[in-house]
């Protein structure tokens, strides 16, 4: 297979903008030479890369997968050229993660120090974005590994999943005077709710769990957010009841400024999962993902952190 490393480049050009124009003034090329560049990469690896039935351009599914590959050969073939001229640098193609937002401020980090020890994480590049936004990154081949929750459209071909532990998204309330919950999803008649955006996989999940109750609460809606540290800090002031995951509200709940709203049948289990392409990655990643692959089946888990 004869390929050139400018095909690669105008291939990942071409990626992150969709659009053939721009894409070729980017690459300093007029569009008809750069037009011909990608037909001939095209047609060295054998299928198509671009979906052109679309405006703006995509990727179809092989195209997806060869960014994965077309991101690391650049990568490896710097790094490569760097340590034959002598050039000292950090070494090791970086790892990039995709993550909730939720996830990159809690569970992440104990996740990089888990494996800091392996030595297997000298360089991250962590995008903290809405779950949704990450799940396409991944499917577009932007990151090596997503860490998010229980996504059905990633337990399958062409991903691999690696479960890290269980979580559960619970109602919160503030406190009065007396200690008690200032909201009760059982007590309260007119009950405040701070939600999650409606598009947002909590969201999604919290809207399910109120569709299908037999308790209907009446509730309202005061605030609408994707961001977990913002309900949480509406929480505590009292504005309402917020479903919050565990791993944000240890130190609250610990402290007594958040209480739970209402029983475990108010609950919603959250699976937290590592994802990543099922196509080789670069080593440094390939190494993370089997150091951590050994340590689950050995019992660690992002649960018990």
């Amino acid at each position: 297979m004869n390929l050139e490393t400018k095909w690669l480049e105008d291939f990942l050009a071409l990626a992150d903008l969709r659009n053939f124009s721009r894409a070729a003034q980017q690459r300093n090329v007029t569009q008809p030479a750069f037009g011909r560049r990608i037909r001939a990469l095209e047609q060295a690896v054998g299928f198509e890369l671009i979906d052109r039935s679309s405006t703006p351009v995509g990727l179809t599914t092989q195209g997806r997968l060869f960014r994965t590959t077309a991101r690391n050969l650049i990568r490896q073939m710097e790094e490569g050229l760097n340590q034959i001229q002598g050039i000292s640098g950090p070494g090791y193609q970086p790892i990039d993660f995709a993550a909730a937002h939720s996830l990159s401020l809690s569970l992440l980090p104990s996740l990089l120090e888990e494996m800091s020890q392996f030595d297997v994480v000298s360089r991250s590049r962590v995008e903290s974005i809405d779950m949704d936004l990450a799940v396409e990154a991944l499917q577009q081949g932007r990151c090596d590994f997503l860490l998010g929750f229980d996504i059905e459209a990633l337990m399958q071909p062409p991903f691999l999943s690696l479960p890290l532990g269980k979580t559960f998204m619970r109602p919160v309330s503030a406190v009065d005077a007396s200690g008690d919950p200032l909201y009760s999803l059982t007590l309260n008649d007119s009950l405040p709710v701070l939600r999650y955006s409606p598009g947002s996989h909590m969201g999604r999940r919290v809207n399910t769990l109120l569709g299908r109750s037999t308790l209907k609460p009446s509730c309202h809606s005061v605030m609408e957010s994707s961001l977990t540290d913002l309900l949480k800090v509406m929480a505590v002031k009292g504005e309402g009841v917020a479903w919050l995951p565990d791993y944000s509200t240890v130190n609250e709940l610990r402290n007594g400024t958040l209480k739970p709203a209402g029983g475990e049948e108010w609950c919603i289990p959250l699976d937290i999962v590592l994802y990543r392409n099922d196509i080789r990655l670069h080593p440094g990643a390939e190494k993370f993902w089997s150091v951590l692959s050994k340590q689950c089946a050995n019992g660690w888990s992002l649960s018990s952190q």
